[in-house]
């Protein structure tokens, strides 16, 4: 009498979109392709997190159009995220055209069903719109995800319910609400938050907590919101936001970009720069380019960084000529916000 065959049985497990990006960190080669099949078995939470690969270019051929359409296929399914990512391909043309009111449509279906993202990007189209009739809304969506968790999301959304309160925008201005929200974001690492309760208390006449909060938006931020906030701060007549605005310029040059490089030593030609700045600048300008072209001397753009080294020993000369004579001179402090 033959034996009963043994049956193998293989259980599926269905991962949520944070078990499938860690899996992508522990076993990123075999996981883009589990990865790939789940979306197309029409598992959702692998169709949105292959949607943004696909978007991002990440281990796999950028391709916007395809990853709209896994975006628009978890949408269908009744994805939050879908819906939120299909509304951001319409805000931002990826892989589809531009569309706002499309863009507007997919936030709300997401924001109604309570996915902060969703809230925080209609709000935030809402606003674009430039229809005063819409700000209590977007008011009452960034309130809503203001009071939701503390993710990147919340975060954004604290930032932007504070300064409504600041300026008045759908409620009368409450000042003493508008810190209370900048702080908390500003508390949880948002670098936004962190400089424009900056602004506040530099207003207020509160110079060093200012100075740590622009010290730790500068710090811990992008290039990006460096780049906006750098020409804001070199502006000013203060000694000490120069100093910031400096720092900002340094931190994005450290990538070794000639252009960058440059950019940081024109700057320096602010009284913000001291010796240790020049000397900073100098060993930049000895780093090869990162522009994407070969370090040759046929390439302009890859000299530009040797070219300033003889300039910047001409001005660390000057400056430290300049530090060892005595000075009758002080730096105006102006009054305001930032």
């Amino acid at each position: 009498m033959a034996l009963p065959r043994p049956l193998l049985q293989i259980r599926a497990r269905r991962l949520s979109k944070a078990q499938l990006r860690d899996l992508l960190v522990s076993n990123p080669h075999d996981a883009t392709q589990w990865i790939k099949a789940a979306a197309e078995a029409d598992i959702v939470p692998a169709q949105i997190v292959w949607g943004q690969l696909l978007l991002d270019g990440t281990r796999v051929t950028r391709d916007p159009t395809a990853a709209f359409v896994w975006f628009e296929r978890a949408a269908r399914s009744g994805d939050c995220d879908g819906q939120n990512m299909v509304g951001r391909c319409y805000e931002q043309g990826w892989g589809v055209e531009p569309d706002p009111k499309l863009a507007t449509e997919f936030f709300e279906l997401a924001a109604a069903a309570g996915h902060v993202w969703g809230q925080v990007n209609l709000a935030q189209m809402l606003m674009r719109g430039g229809n005063p009739a819409d700000r209590p809304r977007s008011f009452e969506l960034f309130r809503a995800a203001a009071e939701g968790g503390t993710s990147k999301a919340n975060l954004k959304a604290m930032n932007s319910l504070a300064r409504f309160l600041e300026e008045g925008w759908a409620v009368p201005a409450n000042a003493r609400g508008a810190l209370h929200w900048y702080r908390r974001a500003a508390g949880l690492g948002d670098h936004w938050a962190q400089y424009n309760l900056a602004t506040i208390l530099h207003a207020g006449g509160d110079a060093d907590g200012a100075d740590v909060w622009l010290g730790r938006s500068i710090s811990g931020s992008d290039n990006g919101f460096r780049r906006r906030i750098a020409p804001l701060l070199l502006a000013r007549g203060e000694l000490a936001l120069r100093r910031h605005g400096l720092e900002a310029l340094r931190r994005i040059a450290a990538s070794g970009s000639a252009a960058d490089v440059q950019a940081y030593a024109s700057a320096l030609n602010d009284a913000a720069a001291t010796p240790s700045d020049l000397e900073d600048a100098r060993r930049l300008s000895e780093l090869p380019a990162t522009d994407g072209r070969p370090d040759s001397p046929s390439c302009p753009e890859a000299s530009i960084g040797r070219g300033l080294v003889g300039y910047l020993d001409g001005r660390i000369a000057a400056m430290s000529r300049r530090i060892a004579r005595p000075s009758n001179s002080t730096s105006s402090c102006s009054k305001g916000a930032l």
